[in-house]
């Protein structure tokens, strides 16, 4: 479920602090992302922005990533693959 702002009760998307990945600069540029900035604002970090940017915190931290993922993956992003195991089963070559 994607949050509605607590000011102006429009649909929020996921906001992301830090340096924005490609794919992050995209979703950003066609409205379904909004980029905070590499600067984090004092806790508790807001996760959430409305169109007219205001920016809140909600508390349902699996919701906000599950979105973010969504976004991202929409957006031509590719989740890392951080499991060897998964790419060199025992027994095969490396």
């Amino acid at each position: 479920m994607i949050p509605a702002c607590p000011e102006c009760h429009t649909a929020g998307v996921p906001l992301l602090f830090g340096r924005p990945v490609p794919e992050a600069r995209a979703a950003a540029t066609d409205g379904r992302l909004a980029l905070g900035g590499c600067f984090l604002p004092e806790e508790p970090l807001p996760n959430w922005q409305c169109p007219r940017q205001h920016r809140w915190r909600d508390a349902d931290e699996r919701a906000w990533q599950q979105r973010l993922l969504a976004v991202l993956l929409a957006h031509g992003y590719t989740e890392p693959d951080d499991d060897i195991s998964a790419r060199h089963p025992p027994g095969h070559a490396r």
